[in-house]
């Protein structure tokens, strides 16, 4: 037999799950973009960007596996665990990631494979 407060408390529990998979719907349908804000160098470290354009070069790193690449100007590095972005020179692409600065330099760190869109 379930007694009223644990009743209520059931009610409560279930209503969070409800809320949270609605909210996780939302965010995987609404994709990447969802919470990314167009690139900008002046924006701080740490800010999800996305970046459309052209692919102007692209090449593995000589260790680690990592790819770096070149869009619209802007530096995209893509980490080993992504796995490789199958991206070729011209292709035109809209990259999602996290901008970070290395070496002085501002770039687009690639959390995900899917987070590169090609067309």
């Amino acid at each position: 037999m379930v007694y009223r407060p644990e009743r209520k408390a059931l009610i409560i529990l279930l209503g969070s799950l409800l809320i949270i998979l609605l909210i996780h719907a939302g965010i995987t349908i609404g994709g990447a973009g969802t919470f990314s804000e167009p690139f900008d160098p002046t924006l701080p470290d740490g800010t999800r960007v996305s970046i459309e354009g052209s692919v102007e070069g692209i090449q593995k790193t000589r260790s680690g596996g990592h790819w770096n690449a070149i869009v619209s100007g802007t530096r995209i590095f893509i980490p080993r665990g992504t796995g490789d972005p199958g991206l070729r020179i011209g292709d035109q692409v809209t990259i999602y990631g996290i901008l970070t600065t290395y070496n002085g330099e501002r770039e687009i760190t690639v959390q995900n494979i899917r987070d590169i869109i090609r067309y």
